[in-house]
């Protein structure tokens, strides 16, 4: 009796490396997600503050950088570090051209939630 494509060793050869592929996904999200927004100069450090923001529903990788180049696109910020593990992110911006509103509007537009935020 002859199989089909269906219920062959190829097709399930296949459909197995696909499913590693996903699995592994947040491994390699981030080559895929590459921060390519420049960081802007920072001004005068007197007006240089440092926020620690909070971010709820981080998981990988790729969700710290869709966070760092959303932030980064915002005018006044000259530094992002975020980290999914610690599950929140430090800005260091310019005080005067942006505001830790700003900030927060800008990780709640990428899909995440901001639960606290604290000046440094």
């Amino acid at each position: 009796k002859k199989t089909t494509f269906w219920q062959s060793r190829g097709f399930l050869s296949v459909v197995t490396g696909i499913a590693l592929l996903l699995l592994a996904f947040p491994s390699y999200s981030n080559w895929l997600y590459q921060d390519k927004t420049p960081v802007q100069q920072p001004g005068p450090l007197d007006r240089q503050q440092v926020a620690y923001v909070t971010i709820k529903g981080m998981t990988c990788e790729g969700c710290e950088g869709h966070i760092k180049q959303e932030v980064a696109k915002i005018k006044g910020v000259s530094a992002v570090d975020v980290s999914y593990s610690k599950g929140a992110a430090t800005v260091k911006y310019d005080g005067k051209k942006t505001s830790l509103a700003d900030i927060k509007k800008a990780v709640d537009a990428t899909g995440y939630k901001v639960t606290g935020t604290k000046t440094l």
